[in-house]
């Protein structure tokens, strides 16, 4: 017998020094957390997660289109460049390929494109079915997603009219309603990465009422503006007033008044 029949076989074991395992032992509490926080809702659906909000919205990512009755029955591309209703999935099953789409977003931009996977865009044709054809986005490639009360509905930016989940007679999608009933109810779902809010305000806006003051007056306050022995119609130490508009949004309106208040007519 060699000596390697006599190793025994297993994980290596180190001792002491425990405190080595922590960063271990942190990853395997956050990921327990993780787990428990997972939404059912996201699982059943193959790990799409419903869109409740305009901002969980991210460009480049994959996006697809459930009936709002939650079958799991999803918009499907077809090879002749129309769209149908496709079967349901089982519980845990995700959208089909022909069924997920790329979604084509800027930030700054309410209005959304939309890439098959043949690699055409998505619109709507003079008869106001929904086609994905396109080599280019034009003005009937454009879309307007709608969030109200836990609901969404997709309008068309070029008619106005939502799309329906109702198969028509011939069995294809159309964009011909005017109004958002039960069959335009549409539950947008992603697998992309779900993140928290994204705070958009600058660094300035972000620091506490004082602070933020200060950062504002020294980046255009270029003059120094002599206060003293000057009636003031604004009270300088009133920061309740500079957080309330943080929270309200009119923070540079209200910086811009309390800072044409302090200077003297010669700067103005």
């Amino acid at each position: 017998m060699s000596d390697y029949d006599r190793v025994r076989v297993g994980a290596l074991k180190l001792k002491g020094n425990k405190s080595l395992f922590k960063a271990d032992k942190k990853k395997k509490k956050a990921k327990k957390g993780e787990s428990s926080k997972t939404d059912p809702d996201k699982i059943a659906n193959g790990g799409f997660w419903r869109v409740l909000e305009e901002l969980d919205l991210k460009g480049g990512t994959n996006i697809a289109f459930e009936y709002g009755d939650f079958s799991r029955c999803y918009i499907s591309a077809m090879d002749n460049g129309k769209f149908t209703l496709g079967g349901p999935h089982r519980e845990g099953e995700g959208p089909s390929p022909e069924e997920i789409f790329t979604l084509i977003k800027t930030p700054d931009d309410p209005k959304i494109s939309l890439r098959t996977g043949y690699g055409k865009y998505i619109g709507v044709d003079a008869e106001g079915s929904l086609v994905g054809v396109a080599e280019a986005i034009g003005a009937r490639e454009r879309f307007q997603l709608v969030f109200e009360d836990g609901k969404s509905a997709i309008q068309s930016a070029s008619s106005n009219m939502f799309i329906s989940m109702k198969p028509t007679s011939e069995g294809y999608i159309a964009v011909a309603s005017k109004t958002a009933k039960d069959d335009e109810m549409i539950n947008v779902r992603t697998d992309c990465e779900k993140v928290g809010p994204v705070d958009w305000r600058t660094e300035e806006d972000k620091k506490g009422a004082k602070d933020c003051e200060s950062a504002y007056v020294k980046m255009y306050q270029h003059s120094k503006v002599a206060l003293k022995d000057r009636h003031i119609s604004v009270d300088l130490k009133d920061r309740a007033s500079v957080r309330r508009a943080q929270e309200e949004g009119n923070l540079h309106e209200l910086l811009l008044e309390r800072r044409a208040k302090t200077k003297s007519d010669k700067y103005c």
